[in-house]
């Protein structure tokens, strides 16, 4: 009898164990914590199930912290558990009105007139079972907006300037340390509405998955919110008009690899993600990518991608309302009131209406423009682009006349915005003076730079200290300060207005395009208020050198030999090179072949210098004393600072 009840007793112990194992049978819930072990039963954590991804599974510690282990590396009760935790979902009879057993059921939410689908050619990017499904959008519904010929005039209401928001009443902001010596600070995004607010996004790549961070900053109170984390590679590209409501965009390595967007709203440490769609999910690799985004308003939105197709869209309804396309490698500009989107073709510029959803002006620019990016000043008054093949122009927004060109040259100019309505600031490091045609101030610390209503905004990390987002007005006073004493010195500048300048053509070995030349840069030089003579105090040097014999590949009509020349123009102070620019006859990304003619006829019609080089406005206005040893383009600006966390110096 007593050996009976011990074989019993067993028998319970072993049956109480697997029953612990196999939830639901007992109280234990697949979401509470549990201690789990691996299968050497060595190593032991006490969590609570997440998900099973695949043959991964994901485990939450108390503290918050997510594991990760392969299935097959739990002990064989962890297995089991996983088995019926899953089982129990699918099982589960209390569903929800109109979900369908055979789909995952969507967290997010799906708009009217949208079905879903899968990411294109693969699984989705972040592996993250709280990513809603991914929306099929449907471009053809959208309004087609031409844009083949300038208006017959260009005339435009600019609204009478507004109060622009003082910068002293915005307190800097201090962001989170990096987590890891590898995360980046990938952007930071400006409310465009009446909040004082900004986003600042984090991506730390070391995983295959990535882990992305944002932060929510607050300059009315100078307050930063707990950075929000998810699994994935994105970076911000816009924010809503709540302050809340993040777009984020895939940023992965290839073409095609920034093509989803994705709706983020942080809660706490976590993020709830409630839209994602791609919307250029119509096109092929690298035309997939999304380059530019911004928030119309609460309820529109527009987007832009590589090559230049313009998009607005209903929000959340994630609609598209209507597009156009500009140009390859174009970013346009949204207004400061958001009623007008400027952009760009290959050689015009005009202005789309974000109400009206039609174009109210264009017209052709100076020359053909390569990769264009534009800007509005903060009072609407004036509008600027920059491209791969012009120097800055600067119009008359009301007006379209043409007000300024301004060389770039030494400049990088992979960026272009308005600190303030007679300063252009480009590349995100110098500042121009428009008015003077000065390259003025070099701003150098930020990693990423937004300008708006006359404020600037720097962000920035410090190692591994806290970051901040500094905001302040450039120039800064002790620049405008030095700009008027150095506009009355008279020795500080080797060219300015009133300076003779020599100008010698002998580097030009056609002597019958000489004349030509000078013609060219006098007028250049008498444009910028200077005298042409023999007894002037620096030299303009030009030449013509080539050819050069080197290969050109196309794309799909294969190699072909080229005579490659190149137009160069330097200014030469005592001997010594101070500043200099060229172009080569070499075509650039893209070839436009007229009817009738092939790849070999029009490369063979490129064939000598491009003397055209030396008749545009490319010439500075305003050309400092060089130091010993200087080389030429190498003084860009009058000063330099560095933003750092506690401010400017």
């Amino acid at each position: 009898m007593r050996t009976e009840f011990r074989r019993y007793a067993r028998s319970a112990i072993v049956i109480l164990f697997c029953i612990c194992c196999l939830e639901p049978s007992t109280g234990l819930a697949k979401d509470d914590f549990r201690s789990w072990a691996d299968s050497s039963g060595k190593n032991k954590i006490k969590a609570k199930f997440v998900k099973l991804d695949e043959t991964v599974v994901t485990l939450e510690k108390e503290d918050g912290e997510e594991v990760e282990i392969e299935l097959k590396k739990l002990s064989t009760a962890d297995q089991k558990f996983v088995a019926e935790a899953m089982k129990a979902s699918e099982d589960n009879p209390f569903k929800s009105k109109g979900d369908d057993p055979f789909k995952p059921k969507s967290k997010g939410k799906t708009p009217k007139g949208n079905s879903k689908s899968s990411m294109k050619g693969s699984k989705e990017s972040d592996g993250d079972s709280d990513s809603p499904d991914l929306m099929k959008v449907d471009l053809s519904s959208a309004e087609h907006i031409a844009l083949a010929s300038p208006t017959e005039k260009w005339s435009v209401d600019v609204p009478k300037a507004g109060s622009l928001q003082e910068s002293g009443k915005m307190k800097p902001v201090l962001i989170p340390k990096k987590n890891d010596f590898f995360e980046k600070l990938t952007g930071m995004e400006l409310s465009r509405g009446d909040k004082k607010s900004a986003v600042v996004g984090y991506l730390l790549e070391k995983q295959e998955a990535g882990t992305t961070r944002i932060v929510l900053c607050d300059f009315s109170t100078g307050k930063a919110s707990t950075a929000a984390v998810a699994n994935g590679k994105m970076m911000p590209m816009a924010l809503h008009d709540d302050g809340k409501q993040v777009l984020m965009r895939r940023e992965e390595f290839g073409w095609g690899k920034h093509d989803r967007l994705e709706v983020w709203i942080p809660k706490e440490t976590k993020v709830s993600k409630t839209l994602a769609w791609c919307p250029y999910d119509d096109e092929k690799d690298g035309n997939r990518d999304v380059t530019w985004a911004r928030f119309i308003s609460p309820t529109k939105l527009v987007t832009c991608n590589n090559p230049g197709k313009v998009v607005v869209w209903k929000y959340p309804d994630i609609e598209p309302i209507c597009q156009f396309l500009t140009v390859n490698g174009s970013i346009p500009a949204l207004s400061p009131d958001r009623k007008l989107i400027a952009y760009a073709t290959d050689k015009d510029i005009g202005l789309f209406d974000t109400e009206k959803n039609e174009v109210v002006a264009q017209q052709e620019a100076p020359a053909k423009m390569i990769n264009p990016l534009l800007a509005f000043s903060p009072s609407m008054t004036r509008l600027a682009c920059v491209s791969a093949t012009q120097p800055a122009l600067i119009w008359d927004l009301a007006t379209g006349d043409l007000e300024r060109s301004i060389s770039c040259e030494g400049i990088l100019a992979n960026g272009i915005d308005f600190p303030d309505d007679n300063f252009l600031l480009i590349g995100n490091r110098y500042v121009i003076d428009l008015e003077n045609q000065l390259k003025l101030w070099t701003y150098d610390g930020a990693e990423h730079v937004r300008c708006a209503n006359g404020a600037t905004f720097f962000a920035l990390t410090d190692g591994d200290k806290p970051g901040a987002v500094v905001n302040t007005q450039i120039p800064h006073p002790a620049a405008k300060e030095l700009l008027k004493k150095t506009l009355s010195d008279p020795e500080l500048f080797i060219l300015r207005a009133g300076t003779k300048v020599r100008i010698d053509v002998n580097g030009i070995p056609d002597v019958t395009q000489r004349e030509r030349v000078i013609k060219g840069l006098t007028k250049q030089l008498e444009g910028n208020k200077c005298t042409v003579g023999q007894d002037g105090t620096i030299d303009l040097v030009a030449t013509a050198e080539g050819p050069k014999e080197t290969e050109l590949i196309a794309r799909h009509s294969g190699t072909y030999k080229f005579k490659e020349f190149t137009t160069r123009v330097k200014f030469v102070y005592k001997g010594q090179p101070v500043w200099e620019s060229s172009q080569s006859n070499r075509p650039h990304f893209m070839v436009m072949l007229k009817k009738g003619e092939n790849m070999e006829t029009h490369l063979r019609g490129l064939e000598h210098p491009n003397y055209e080089f030396f008749e545009r406005g490319q010439l500075p206005k305003f050309l400092q004393k060089p130091a010993a040893g200087q080389g030429p383009n190498r003084s860009l600006t009058l000063g330099q600072s560095k933003v750092t966390v506690n401010g400017m110096r």
